[in-house]
């Protein structure tokens, strides 16, 4: 008896040593030496996964100091189930680049992943197999909100917190309260994008303020990549806004707008090959709009709309995406895709889901990157929008053009075009002209009207500099020119009305740990006026996700 029971360890002992050995020949059969041409090899399938997930600063690099260390102790890092969770790719799945490639681009479109490398770690001959290592690099997701000021007796102030990447997990969640002179509140979001690796996304965001509240409720299965065969999503909303309107940048009048509405598709992705995805997608979206005075409201208020109606749409997509630096932003992969992104639209506004006439409403839009020469760029894209219902004949045509001329690795030279042409657009829609909206030595709403330009030239200078390892250092010389024309004026006024030109030059500061991706704009900005009021030179200071 104590014979077989030695007999049976003896046997279990080498078994072990066996597998042991197997595993052993195994990865030493595999190698990290190979090329395209071996991964291009038919019948590969990827035997194991590995995960790599880096904190927010890497403490090897000079410099770092206490701060970093802090910020890496006390932040969470992105979950491997988080990561693995967008993987287009499981272990004993045939190897797929292009699956690679879009899961990393997946990835980097999370605001909570800086940046994402997804590769053949390792080649497998002896089995025809591979092993895939995926890298991920970790924003800072915790921001605190603190604002307040103090003037003319008037004291407004904001406080609340925002996280991006909640315990690791992907979640975000948002808590706001705030005071101002009209007006208390508090705000609260939850959004999940990717619930439980089922590619179902959820938001849930509600404020409630002294004078109304605010709502929004989304599920849906999105076309979480470029081959999936579905999607659908349902959202209830109600929103209350504060709409101004102004003039030269000075406010004339003021009343609020409350939107509700409720849209819900269905899309289905038809017969095509991998790189040329048709989509078609129908749905209903329900629309009321009111309006309402308050203490500011000097004019009478816009007519009440509703458009609810129901639409069909077609979709075309190619898959031609580039990774490429310093187009929108500097210092940071962009993913960008040459191929045709287009859509069309068809919707019948119809009485009977509540709308005030029946109608029809066309929406289309046509987009693509051309790369010119090695150095040379341009990103084109134009859009229509009409709607015709009783005596209604609303049209917005716009066009946005943007070349880029890549000078060195360091510096690069732009220019953009930015056209609308409108008609019967609604007056709380009105295409103003003025600070963000471009002319950035003018104010923010300095033109109104239903038709707009926009030139710019302008030239970049992204540096090797670095703030603390939390801001990297651009420079830009700009040149704006513009103008914003053909709407009814509220407290009119001759001064500028014409084309408006502005110089600037400025300082970019790129947060590059940070989910939001900000960029805060620092420009000295000297306006060509004939308005007294403008100083020659004046600061601005913005925060823009583009340089």
């Amino acid at each position: 008896m104590m014979f077989c029971r030695m007999s049976v360890v003896i046997i279990m002992l080498l078994a072990g040593a066996l597998v042991k050995q197997a595993r052993a020949d195994t990865n030493a059969s595999c190698t990290t030496l190979f090329d395209e041409a071996d991964l291009q090899k038919a019948g590969l399938t990827i035997s194991a996964i590995h995960f790599e997930q880096q904190n927010v600063f890497d403490l090897s690099e000079p410099g770092t100091f206490w701060l970093h260390r802090f910020a890496n102790y006390s932040h969470i890092i992105s979950k491997e189930v988080t990561i693995a969770n967008d993987l287009l790719f499981a272990p004993q799945s045939p190897l797929d680049l292009a699956e690679l490639a879009e899961t990393e681009r997946i990835l980097r479109g999370r605001s909570y992943i800086r940046d994402a490398d997804v590769e053949v770690s390792h080649y497998c001959p002896a089995t025809n197999t591979v092993e895939v290592l995926v890298k991920t690099w970790d924003n800072w997701s915790l921001l605190p909100k603190i604002d307040f000021s103090s003037e003319g007796g008037s004291t407004e102030y904001s406080i609340g917190i925002a996280e991006d990447n909640l315990l690791g997990t992907g979640n975000q969640l948002q808590l706001d309260y705030a005071k101002d002179a009209e007006r208390t509140g508090y705000l609260f979001s939850f959004a999940s994008p990717n619930i439980m690796g089922s590619h179902w996304q959820a938001l849930t965001r509600y404020a409630n303020n002294s004078d109304g509240e605010s709502y929004q409720v989304n599920i849906q299965r999105p076309f979480y990549r470029l081959s999936s065969p579905w999607a659908v999503s349902f959202d209830v909303s109600k929103d209350k806004q504060q709409i101004t309107d102004y003039v030269l940048g000075e406010k004339v009048n003021q009343y609020d707008r409350t939107q509700q509405g409720f849209s819900s598709f269905v899309g289905l992705r038809l017969a095509g090959n991998s790189k040329r995805i048709h989509r078609l997608n129908s749905g209903v979206t329900l629309e009321d709009v009111s309006f309402t005075e308050n203490a500011d409201t000097l004019f009478e208020l816009p007519a009440e709309r509703n458009l609810s109606r129901v639409w069909v749409e077609y979709q075309l997509l190619e898959d031609q995406y580039r990774k490429l630096y310093n187009i929108n932003q500097f210092n940071r992969v962009e993913d960008i895709n040459l191929g045709w992104q287009a859509y069309l639209r068809l919707g019948h506004v119809q009485k009977g889901l509540g709308a005030d006439a029946n109608g029809w409403q066309v929406d289309a839009a046509i987009e693509k990157a051309w790369s010119l020469q090695s150095d040379l760029w341009l990103l084109g894209s134009v859009r229509y929008h009409g709607l015709k219902m009783a005596d209604l004949r609303q049209q917005l045509l716009s066009t946005h053009w943007q070349l880029v001329y890549q000078l060195s690795r360091q510096s690069s030279v732009v220019g953009i075009l930015d056209l609308q042409r409108g008609q019967d657009l609604f007056e709380d829609e009105a295409l103003y002209l003025g600070g963000d909206t471009g002319l950035r030595a003018f104010p923010l709403f300095y033109q109104r009207g239903d038709n707009r330009m926009v030139a710019t030239a302008e030239y970049r200078y992204y540096t090797d500099w670095n703030i603390l390892h939390i801001f990297d250092v651009g420079f830009a010389g700009f040149a704006d020119a513009g103008r914003s024309w053909g709407a009814e004026q509220r407290g009119e006024s001759e001064i500028d009305d014409s084309v408006l030109y502005g110089v600037g030059v400025g300082v970019r500061l790129l947060s590059t740990h940070s989910s939001r991706g900000t960029m805060v704009h620092i420009d000295l900005t000297r306006p060509v006026t004939d308005n007294p009021e403008l100083g020659n030179w004046q600061w601005r200071v913005t925060a823009k996700r583009r340089f």
